[in-house]
């Protein structure tokens, strides 16, 4: 009986990579669903880190998981290999059938890796189908494996969240856009991004150096995008402090009711975060949190980067918001940030003119 288990695993590690030789189908499914391969035992002893790691909320303000997740059998792994997120893990030298396949999967170089302590996650893009992303997670036995979720929870989020910003991006490129905006903002202010279909100019100063995007659909929703731009070469301006501080400088000016008598302010009590991150090869502070107005009477979530680019002299501000009370807002904040993602400035006009 525990050959036979052996040959199963093997076997379906085998018809698996067999599969990867097809010619390739787009990946199914939603983007925020991940599909779990894991043995039921060991799951169990993982499933708060687990939880920790993909079902952790984002606040909106109201709590939404950016991932939802189910967990299968390896014996089902066949069934669901077309799902856009996989995440296949257990202990590599574990002595059930999970710990079969992962032998039968991870070729030896890679089992040394593990053994040594060295690796534990393994990403693949596409790699039974198109769009597709499979994580491999694994260690030398479960305490090992807990304790390397535990401590990488955001960076195991991470891998399935900027596949699923990459999807965004590609689909993006395909669907109608505002060329006459993009052509403006590039001859008007030296830089540009694609512009879906729906957005319009709001504001535009450069006085300032400021233009603001919007756009209301769907009913009863508001999305905004700000680019903000100053000339200088002091990037010591590249702090948490300075992107705060221009965030609500330049709300007070353009986020403001008809009337005057209430603007957008940062909310900075409530899920306020900071990040240092690679903004198409640039480094960028990232400031991610809840905007509301001062008055209280609106609020939603919303994402900026500050960066500087070296062939412009000059320090940029995106930042993209929302309003949608009666809608999930996660993927609404989601759209606007992609979209900051496909900035460009006048030196990479050929290199972004084609997705």
């Amino acid at each position: 009986m525990t050959v036979l288990r052996a040959l199963s695993a093997s076997l379906l590690a085998l018809l698996l990579v067999y599969c990867g030789l097809e010619t390739m189908d787009t990946a199914m499914g939603e983007n925020d669903f991940i599909t779990i391969i894991a043995d039921s035992a060991d799951y169990d002893q993982l499933s708060d880190v687990i939880e920790n790691a993909f079902g952790k909320p984002v606040f909106t303000p109201q709590p939404e998981s950016w991932f939802l997740y189910d967990r299968y059998n390896l014996a089902d792994l066949l069934d669901h290999k077309r799902e856009r997120n996989i995440l296949i893990m257990g202990p590599l030298d574990g002595e059930n059938s999970m710990g079969r396949y992962m032998r039968s999967a991870l070729d030896s170089a890679v089992q040394e890796l593990v053994r040594d302590g060295e690796q534990h996650v393994f990403v693949k893009k596409d790699l039974w189908y198109r769009g597709q992303t499979v994580v491999h997670l694994t260690g030398r036995n479960m305490e090992e494996l807990k304790n390397f979720i535990a401590s990488n929870a955001d960076q195991l989020a991470y891998y399935f969240k900027e596949a699923w910003d990459e999807r965004e991006r590609t689909h993006l490129w395909t669907l109608p856009r505002e060329e006459t905006i993009e052509e403006r903002l590039l001859e008007d202010h030296d830089f540009s991004m694609a512009v879906i279909r729906g957005w319009f100019v709001g504001k535009d100063s450069s006085e300032i150096g400021s233009v603001l995007l919007r756009r209301q659909a769907p009913a009863e929703t508001e999305r905004w995008l700000l680019a903000h731009w100053i000339e200088t070469e002091n990037t010591g301006l590249l702090t948490s402090t300075y992107a705060y501080e221009t965030r609500n400088r330049l709300t007070n000016i353009l986020y403001r009711t008809y009337d005057d008598s209430a603007w957008v302010v940062i909310d900075s009590i409530n899920h306020l975060q900071f990040d240092e991150v690679n903004f198409q090869g640039r480094f960028a502070i990232r400031m991610k949190g809840l905007w509301r107005m001062n008055d209280y009477s609106m609020g939603g979530p919303f994402v900026s980067y500050l960066f500087y680019e070296e062939s412009q002299k000059r320090l940029y501000f995106l930042d993209g918001s929302v309003f949608a009370p009666k809608y999930e807002k996660k993927k609404l904040i989601q759209d606007v940030d992609v979209m900051m993602q496909t900035f460009y400035p006048r030196k990479d006009e050929e290199d972004n003119a084609t997705p």
